[in-house]
């Protein structure tokens, strides 16, 4: 089973239960495995240390064509209906192909005019790319194909997120003082997790997050991670990317985003990596999951200064 292939067995299904969905991608791993598929990007280094099929979940929700959730008995996925999330690129709309997907979909959307291609990418389903010179063609062709539309999708996402210190980003909530748990504590100095005091006197407690007025804290139990976020001396839980980049407000010293004009390119830090929202508002320009310069850690995004722009001041950064 390949990415192509779990997408259309989900898309067939259009919902079902974690243990499923697990079980499916677990599949995918002894087919690549077993050589019986290409090499699909299984170890997309993006993603961190995730589990693979943790990593084939993120990287489905970051391209919008899955969301996953809990509190639903049975249904812990939803496959989204299939759309099209179009901008303008010079003289050219271009829509980005999400959700759902029909063998014959793209077929559906061809017509006089409309082009679509396909792109094999590392990681994730295939890239598929609809192109017209026409705006009105191109809502026509979602129209005939049963897709749905949003134009202008990537800053339409964005304009309507809240920025990561909004309250809204964030739920009052007390951290489990029992015992067992690891506390550690995330340094917007060096941008990584530490379990030792600053001061080099022992091990961080709850009583280290209760001491604290602003910081990110992650306590750990066996495979469970919560995040909590200390905030003017009160405690919340939060996202872990919407945390470090709560915490990282006040950071002093270079910028912690890079946009290359002469690429149009956004770099954004490993371990910093956007909340998935906001993530998704910048891939949904290219299509595709960011890239990784191995030689300075960073992601690279392909968008153009507007949207690098709306992000930054989303995520209280400042753009070097």
């Amino acid at each position: 089973m390949s990415f192509n292939n779990l997408l259309t067995w989900m898309s067939a299904r259009g919902t079902g239960s974690w243990s499923q969905f697990r079980s499916a991608v677990e599949e995918l791993v002894r087919e690549t495995e077993e050589g019986t598929v290409e090499h699909e990007g299984m170890d997309d280094v993006t993603t961190g240390d995730l589990p693979v099929y943790q990593m084939a979940r993120l990287n489905l929700q970051r391209l919008g064509h899955v969301e996953f959730f809990t509190g639903a008995e049975g249904a812990d996925w939803r496959v989204v209906p299939p759309a099209l999330a179009i901008h303008k690129d010079r003289d050219q709309w271009i829509g980005i192909l999400c959700g759902a997907r029909a063998p014959d979909l793209s077929a559906r959307l061809r017509c006089n005019g409309i082009r679509c291609e396909t792109i094999p990418a590392s990681g994730m389903p295939d890239c598929i790319r609809v192109v017209a010179s026409d705006r009105g063609a191109l809502e026509d062709a979602c129209k005939a194909a049963g897709v749905l539309f949003q134009m202008d999708a990537p800053a339409a996402l964005l304009a309507v997120l809240p920025p990561v210190d909004d309250p809204r980003s964030r739920v009052p909530e007390e951290a489990p003082p029992a015992p067992g748990w690891t506390v550690e504590r995330f340094s917007t100095r060096r941008l990584g997790w530490t379990a030792q005091r600053p001061s080099g006197s022992g091990e961080l407690s709850y009583d280290d997050l209760l001491a604290c007025q602003t910081g990110l804290f992650r306590f750990r139990l066996k495979h469970q991670r919560v995040y909590y976020l200390r905030w003017k001396g009160k405690t919340y839980r939060v996202n872990a990317q919407v945390g470090k980049y709560a915490a990282l407000r006040r950071r002093r010293g270079h910028p912690l985003l890079e946009y290359d004009r002469s690429r149009c390119v956004l770099r954004v830090p490993l371990i910093c990596r956007p909340p998935l929202l906001l993530e998704r508002a910048l891939i949904l320009h290219s299509g595709l999951l960011p890239r990784l310069h191995h030689a300075t850690g960073h992601l690279e995004y392909s968008v153009p200064e507007k949207l690098a722009v709306m992000a930054a001041k989303l995520l209280r950064q400042e753009i070097r």
